[in-house]
């Protein structure tokens, strides 16, 4: 079975009390929060809504997202690791961390850094542009496999779109002519302009698109998105596939727990707010809060299923 292994994907409604946690004492009055990917996509749009959350119950350090894209989020990953363990350097980001690593574009796991908090799943959606080859899913395979290579698909290169981008294309047995974007709004854009055919894609950054420049082809989940009813499922079109981006915020390895704590407090509060959890589900995207101990468990669990399939995919090529 092809899934983003996340146990229980839980949304946060109805979150137990907050515990208190001391204040730390910060080096600085403002702290970064890292995204790997430039102003416009998924990430950024939810590392933007949850740090306005932070910022509106913090009463010390403020915190500012930060964007450094390049390498499908690697230059922004080293960069966190370089960062001092301070508590004034965070990463928002999501599992390319382990995509790039067990693909050898990346030579650190997710072991490298320090898990705060986990906050949301967002189901992939598989998008095509307008063209008269295929489209369904179903006219995609019957295309592709009459065509081997011929379909051009974008992914961020080492990200988790590339990762599921080849489980996909082992699961429906097609060859398809991958090709690399920098994030979620290049691939919209080279939907848009026909230079590509065939992309994940996510509610937030497409949902304007879908049904008019851009053909949705599937839902890569069980169940059908509420605000986007007419999109069939990946189970319902006979395929096991559940894909998906899982953000979190991390920080520099060897931060204190006092500190990991001190932001993971901050982050649940700001997924209680409703602003938050509104803005969450207009993008279709679902509130999944873990605490530092919770999150750490999903990335090892992730860690080693993931392994797994990079092995069955022959992609696995770790340079650690």
């Amino acid at each position: 079975m092809y899934l983003l292994k996340s146990s229980a994907l839980a949304i946060a409604c109805c979150l137990a009390p907050i515990a208190s946690f001391a204040a730390v004492d910060l080096e600085c009055s403002t702290a970064k929060v890292l995204v790997g990917f430039p102003p416009g996509g998924g990430t950024d749009f939810q590392a933007r809504v949850v740090v306005d959350a932070i910022n509106e119950v913090s009463d010390g350090v403020r915190l500012q997202v930060v964007n450094v894209s390049g390498q499908s989020g690697n230059k922004a990953a080293r960069e966190v690791i370089d960062a001092a363990p301070d508590g004034c350097t965070l990463f928002f980001h999501h599992a390319a961390i382990l995509s790039s690593y067990l693909t050898g574009r990346a030579e650190t796991s997710w072991d490298a850094f320090a898990p705060v908090a986990m906050v949301s799943f967002e189901p992939a959606i598989y998008a095509a542009s307008k063209n008269d080859d295929f489209n369904t899913l179903a006219e995609l395979v019957d295309y592709a496999s009459a065509n081997p290579g011929k379909v051009t698909a974008a992914v961020s290169v080492g990200s988790d779109s590339h990762f599921f981008a080849l489980q996909l294309q082992d699961l429906l047995g097609v060859e398809l002519n991958l090709v690399g974007y920098n994030g979620e709004a290049e691939r919209v854009t080279a939907l848009l302009s026909n230079v590509i055919q065939f992309a994940q894609v996510t509610e937030q950054t497409a949902a304007q698109y879908l049904g008019n420049e851009l053909v949705p082809l599937t839902y890569a989940y069980t169940e059908r998105s509420e605000s986007l009813p007419d999109i069939p499922t990946t189970t319902e079109a006979g395929y096991d596939f559940v894909a998906g981006t899982t953000r979190g915020f991390l920080m520099p390895k060897d931060t204190s727990p006092e500190i990991v704590e001190h932001y993971a407090d901050l982050i649940e509060q700001a997924m209680q707010n409703e602003s938050v959890k509104e803005a969450f589900e207009r993008s279709g995207t679902i509130v999944d809060y873990r605490d530092p101990e919770a999150y750490t468990a999903w990335w090892k669990e992730t860690a080693d299923n993931w392994e797994v399939l990079a092995v069955k995919l022959g992609i696995f090529q770790p340079r650690g």
